[in-house]
């Protein structure tokens, strides 16, 4: 990655052991999260060949819910395979000790919200090129469905690491079950899409600038708004599916 300017410090290598040790933990899950998904509910995935065989890929979706955080790991993860599949999460969630123990085994890792974490976006730019990496590039979860607007530093770092993105929709994530709503535990049809690893060429012969890395994030969003529109007929109770518009956001 030095051709890029971003180095590849020994902390941000996961060993062997811990690889191991992840696909261990996972292949204990698996069969947890597949009754769940796959029988208990009528969850379909789109686009599975679009994932790389081998190497590196950085997983840009949509974030509606937690359940976004299971369902695409579930489907996107190489089974009886080391390969680690990391995740930023907020760090919060890791000043609890058995919570850090779980979510970090699982190749989950602390980020700083609302502040420009230069070293957590150092990481996930050398994770993407080298392991499975789950990223949200709204930053937050969309409380109505309604795609936001991707953030700048998500650009910045597939402008430093440039790799394969894959742009990935979830569908239906929103029908959970929570105390207070009108959601259930089963057969909601939980969708998940990869999308055709996107061409960014263009953008890295752009000069490196906040103008350059909105544009990256933009151009993601406006694959998972066309991955969206595509895909309207699986919506349980489909958005407003008329695109993306990022004038109306800037306004």
């Amino acid at each position: 990655m030095t051709e890029n300017n971003i180095e590849a410090p020994d902390k941000n290598r996961i060993s062997t052991a811990r690889k191991w040790v992840m696909a261990i933990a996972r292949g204990i899950s698996f069969p947890i999260v597949d009754l769940f998904f796959k029988v208990f509910n009528r969850s379909q995935v789109i686009g599975a060949e679009n994932i790389p065989k081998t190497g590196g890929a950085l997983f840009a979706s949509n974030h509606v819910s937690g359940v976004d955080t299971i369902l695409i790991p579930a489907f996107a993860i190489r089974r009886f395979s080391t390969m680690p599949f990391m995740a930023p999460g907020k760090e919060e969630l890791f000043a609890i000790p058995i919570v850090r123990s779980i979510i970090s085994i699982w190749g989950s890792f602390a980020v700083k919200r609302r502040s420009r974490d230069i070293e957590s976006m150092k990481r996930i730019a050398y994770y993407a090129n080298n392991y499975q990496v789950m990223i949200f590039p709204e930053g937050t979860r969309s409380r109505n469905g309604e795609l936001l607007r991707g953030r700048s530093g998500v650009g910045w770092i597939i402008y430093k690491a440039r790799p394969v993105v894959i742009p990935t929709l979830v569908i239906n994530t929103d029908h959970y079950f929570w105390p207070g709503r009108k959601t259930r535990w089963f057969k909601v049809p939980y969708t998940v899409v990869f999308g055709e690893p996107m061409n960014l060429d263009p953008f890295y012969e752009m000069p490196d600038s906040k103008a350059t890395s909105q544009a990256i994030s933009d151009a993601i969003m406006s694959e998972i708004a066309k991955l969206r529109m595509e895909h309207q007929p699986l919506y349980i109770d489909p958005p407003l599916l008329t695109g993306f518009n990022y004038e109306r956001e800037k306004a």
